[in-house]
């Protein structure tokens, strides 16, 4: 992923925490009702069970990944179009609420993105952006969205990582 590459190029001049290629992710959803807490074997088994029926009938799509912004939290790529990830985010929603409860979920639907690295200290965002704009050609990549990935989550906010198990991969349009 040449965004990525040239995105790190660029903020390695910065206090920023940069996201290590094998956790750049676009969040779908979160089980919110038991943070830290284990959810059993058979949970899972159901969530991919369920998730695996929803998302049979979503077909893969190509969303566009940029143009990457600096914020006061950090540095995102804006993923568009919204509607095939708001889709996916409602199915998975969906999904999880079956198995789990109406009040599993709690996660504040936002406008898709990718994380690419996150404020450690305080710097001029202004600065950051110029940098970006100028040192990350072209600006938008395509990406392959073709599969939901359930993880579990650890999250340390000290080292500004997010980091995960992998539970199951749950293909988009396998229809049998």
């Amino acid at each position: 992923m040449r965004t990525y590459a040239r995105t790190h190029d660029v903020l390695k001049d910065f206090p920023i925490t940069l996201v290590a290629r094998p956790w750049v992710h676009i969040t779908v959803d979160q089980i919110t009702d038991r943070v830290g807490a284990a959810i059993s074997t058979a949970e899972r088994d159901a969530l991919v069970v369920e998730l695996g029926k929803r998302l049979a009938n979503v077909e893969p799509f190509d969303p566009m990944i940029g143009s990457v912004g600096s914020y006061a939290t950090g540095v995102i790529a804006n993923v568009h179009p919204d509607e095939p990830l708001n889709d996916i985010h409602t199915t998975v929603r969906a999904a999880i609420q079956t198995v789990r409860g109406p009040n599993a979920t709690g996660y504040p639907t936002k406008v898709p993105h990718l994380t690419l690295g996150y404020a450690a200290e305080e710097c001029d965002s202004d600065q950051v952006q110029r940098k970006l704009r100028n040192g990350v050609r072209p600006g938008h990549a395509p990406m392959r969205v073709d599969a939901v990935h359930l993880v579990d989550v650890t999250a340390d906010a000290q080292a500004m990582t997010i980091t995960w198990d992998h539970v199951a991969t749950i293909p988009l349009g396998a229809r049998s």
